[in-house]
């Protein structure tokens, strides 16, 4: 858990610091049960960020996966046209993109 809140938080402080405007969607889960509680935002990604397009960024450590619910949901946006990625233990697959898609107009 730490390690997943750290890259968030680095997803975050990346974003801030690229003054790039972003929306948080809080899933949390109960310590009691590990049940995902926020119901409404079940399987959306972590992150949706606008510069100058939409991304999804969802953020997962370790081994763990995509949920069912992450995978329709991702499947759904990539049908849309809405890039999303899964920063996967750090921060680079979106240093990635963001240059790509900004053609390189970003520094860091």
């Amino acid at each position: 858990m730490k390690r997943s809140k750290e890259l968030e938080n680095s997803v975050k402080s990346l974003l801030d610091s690229l003054n790039i405007s972003y929306m948080r969607v809080d899933n949390y889960r109960c310590f009691r049960c590990g049940q995902v509680q926020n119901h409404k935002a079940k399987g959306w990604p972590d992150f949706f960020c606008y510069y100058p397009f939409l991304l999804a960024i969802e953020c997962k450590t370790g081994t763990a996966k995509l949920t069912k619910e992450q995978k329709d949901i991702r499947n759904k946006l990539i049908k849309s046209g809405t890039p999303y990625i899964v920063a996967k233990d750090n921060i680079d697959k979106l240093l990635k993109i963001l240059k790509e898609k900004t053609g390189g107009k970003i520094s860091f």
